[in-house]
């Protein structure tokens, strides 16, 4: 990492910063103190991958409802217009069109509300996971979310979004 990186970045090597004793009055004031709570690699490395779980699971149950809606839409269009205008553009557009739409508006099955839940429930279960072992058992320290938890989402996702960029160590 390059010194003008790091420099432009708050608390660059991770010092521990103690809390103030009325709590912070800003998020700019309470980051240099949550990136001190993740003062060794490995709580630091543990953090990256339950954030990135958890993301890549609230991607994924988001992007399960596309379908769903798409079909809702499908079935909202009226057949002389809209998305079935494609049917005038030849029988290979037209014939994969109707198997697009009949998938969409039939079998979503796979896509089951219940199932975008567990996608939910099991990325903030990882997120949590990961980031308590690091804190409880490497760091040995309390995590900020007990006290500042949208402080700390908000810290965890800046200091991931940070590391993955490159612009901060881990």
């Amino acid at each position: 990492m390059s010194s003008s990186k790091s420099s432009a970045l708050v608390n660059p090597t991770y010092t521990p910063v103690p809390a103030p004793p009325g709590g912070f009055a800003s998020f700019q004031s309470f980051y240099p103190f949550y990136l001190g709570e993740h003062s060794l690699p490995l709580t630091r490395r543990l953090h990256l991958v339950g954030t990135s779980i958890a993301l890549t699971s609230f991607a994924r149950s988001t992007l399960s409802l596309v379908p769903i809606a798409l079909s809702y839409a499908a079935k909202s269009f009226p057949p002389s217009g809209g998305i079935h205008a494609l049917h005038n553009q030849g029988p290979i557009t037209s014939l994969g069109l109707d198997v697009l739409l009949a998938k969409w508006s039939v079998d979503t099955s796979f896509l089951e509300l219940e199932g975008v839940g567990r996608w939910l429930l099991g990325g903030v279960i990882g997120a949590y996971a990961f980031a308590w072992i690091g804190h409880f058992f490497i760091e040995k320290n309390r995590p900020a979310t007990f006290k500042y938890p949208v402080w700390s989402l908000r810290g965890d996702l800046k200091m991931w979004w940070e590391v993955v960029t490159l612009q901060r160590d881990f």
